[in-house]
């Protein structure tokens, strides 16, 4: 088996071979218009990591990025960031803002594949993104946990510059983007570690099957034979030469190359939102004559009209301004949620540093007290006194450092609970009021631009019957057919209004049952701490009765062993006290026989 390859690096010169040689090209190209794509795939144990973290290709390619845009003198620019994480199970996650789950994709008219419900950080400078791209990998790890090496993501970096104008009055935007894609697992279908996507890709695009609404596989595959340029990096295990990951992965990287993919530099992003929403409105228009003339309307012909507005709404919603709005909003919002989960996390000040040191050098005191006393066994009532007495002392301190910190921790433990219920009930409160908000003004802004349209049409029917100025039947009938495509505006306007109050009313109804939810877990979760907290100190009570009882047997043991020792000392002193009577007595009887006369008889 041979594979030939445009560039082969090792581990130790890949950093310093791949950009140079490789992928330099696609910074200088991307103020042309252009859509790059960097995948990496590899298995977990290929080195994979060294090329994508610290000093690797993404920062290489962003320093070199914004270096071009800051030698480029023509026009301004405007730069975002996002990052997505991939389950195995085709599920995305934004990794900038990890509460927004609903990722789908859809394709647009003019701006290709979107991805609907992304967050789009704007950024100024390369350390920004640098930064974005670091805490995104550090929230992919804690998210995914043991399923790090089975999870795939997509770092993007999208750049718009808005050409000078040439005198029209439509202003024009040069749009291009970078996709780095880390691709998870290995290129045998029998991995334990998972399964590539590129080989699920190819697959697909063998059988000409379509990804659906899979993002991942969608991406990949717009990627693989869009309108786009790709690099494929693929790393292998040099020590695996033999093993059957390499050759499956080797051909998996031949196969790839083998893609061709076609772009047009020059014109592929360049756009002009004007008249892209012009555009869009002559279509909406042309398909709503038609299905005025229609006696019934179609289903298909309500999916386009649906289809086109939609559209339009994506191509407003590309205003610069109301981009940077959505991005300082999430931002406040991410800076909030940190600053708020820094305050909630526990840390031992100095004081329960100092009690803890205390409490240690109690006991050392205690133990050598205890050790000293038993060691040396019998000793002078006053020396065994003092010994008792200060034992008694250190165990009472002892006792009374375990009771101030265990009512401390208590204490840290209802408030940080209290605080974290309270800040998360706040923070929902807060989340469901600026969406109330947010879907007011979105029901506003729409119900007005309706009444213009519909106003716009009034006054171009009324200019229309004066320029025809037809009478009689025609004329009636003529101004009847303009009265009707003005009532079927205003039912369509309608239509659209009570879907968007209903898609709101349901967001509402949902965010209440998540808030009815956290409201009744934070309620349990209060009981589990109460409960905690009673049975804590159930222990300790418990723990403080059978240690003072364990103390009170032993001291009833050591004064029973003490009265012993002094009943025997007693005996013995009594015996020894006999003895010296007996001796005295002894003694004592010829002196008394001495000193007694005998009397005679007389």
């Amino acid at each position: 088996m041979s594979f030939s390859f445009d560039a082969v690096a090792t581990q130790e010169n890949a950093q310093q071979r791949l950009y140079p040689e490789l992928l330099r090209p696609i910074t200088g190209l991307m103020s042309t218009g252009c859509h790059r794509n960097v995948l990496v795939g590899g298995a977990s144990r290929s080195g994979k990591e060294n090329i994508l973290g610290g000093q690797g290709i993404v920062k290489q390619l962003i320093t070199g990025l914004f270096s071009e845009m800051t030698k480029a003198s023509d026009g301004e620019w405007f730069s975002t960031v996002s990052f997505m994480q991939f389950y195995p199970d085709n599920s995305a996650l934004d990794l900038l803002n990890p509460e927004r789950r609903s990722l789908k994709p859809t394709t647009h008219p003019i701006l290709g594949i979107l991805v609907e419900g992304l967050c789009e950080v704007v950024i100024e400078t390369a350390e920004e993104a640098l930064a974005l791209y670091e805490k995104g990998r550090e929230t992919l790890k804690i998210n995914s946990g043991n399923l790090h090496s089975r999870c795939s993501s997509v770092f993007s970096v999208s750049v718009e510059r808005r050409l000078r104008s040439a005198g029209g009055r439509d202003r024009q935007y040069c749009r291009s983007s970078l996709r780095v894609f880390d691709l998870a697992g290995g290129a045998r279908k029998g991995d334990l570690n998972g399964v590539s996507p590129l080989v699920k890709v190819l697959e697909l695009m063998e059988s000409g099957e379509t990804p659906g609404n899979r993002l991942l596989p969608l991406l990949l595959r717009d990627s693989l034979a869009g309108g786009c340029n790709t690099f494929l990096l693929y790393c292998i295990e040099p020590q695996g030469l033999l093993d059957e990951e390499t050759p499956h992965a080797l051909a998996l990287a031949q196969r790839v190359r083998g893609l061709v993919t076609r772009t047009a530099p020059r014109h592929c992003g360049k756009w002009s939102p004007q008249a892209a929403a012009r555009e869009i409105r002559e279509q909406i228009r042309d398909l709503r004559t038609k299905m005025v003339a229609q006696s019934e309307c179609e289903e298909g012909d309500t999916r386009r009209l649906e289809e086109l507005i939609r559209a339009l709404q994506v191509v407003k919603d590309q205003d610069w301004e109301k981009r940077r709005e959505q991005s300082k909003e999430i931002e406040e919002k991410r800076k909030y949620q940190a600053r708020s989960a820094m305050e909630r996390t526990p840390s031992r000040t100095t004081d329960q540093q100092g009690e803890t040191e205390r409490r240690t050098h109690l006991q050392e005191l205690l133990r050598e007290e205890m050790e000293a006393h038993l060691r040396e066994g019998r000793v002078g009532v006053e020396e065994s006194q003092r010994r008792v007495g200060r034992i008694q002392q250190l165990r009472e301190a002892l006792r009374e450092e375990e009771r101030r910190l265990t009512d401390a921790d208590r204490e840290s433990d209802q408030s940080q609970s209290g605080a974290n219920q309270g800040e998360s009930g706040s923070v929902l409160l807060s989340e469901v009021e600026v969406e109330y908000t947010k879907a007011l003004h979105r029901r506003k802004r729409l119900m007005e631009e309706h009444q213009s349209l519909i106003q716009e049409e009034l006054a171009k029917m009324e200019r229309d019957l004066e320029t025809e100025k037809a009478d009689g039947p025609e004329g009636e009938v003529l101004r009847l057919g303009r009265e009707r495509q003005v009532l079927v505006l205003q039912m369509e306007a309608l239509r659209r209004e009570k879907q968007e109050a209903e898609q709101d009313l349901e967001a509402q109804h949902l965010r209440h049952v998540h808030l009815l939810r956290s409201v009744r877990e934070e309620s349990l979760q209060v009981f589990r701490v109460f409960r905690q907290v009673f049975e804590e100190q159930g222990e300790v009570v418990e723990g403080r009765y059978r240690t003072l009882l364990l103390e009170a047997i032993q001291d009833a043991v050591h004064l029973s062993a003490q009265n012993q020792q002094l009943q025997v000392e007693n005996k013995q002193l009594r015996r020894a006290l006999a003895q010296l009577k007996d001796a005295l007595s002894v003694r004592g009887d010829p002196q008394e026989r001495a000193a007694v006369p005998i009397s005679q008889p007389q």
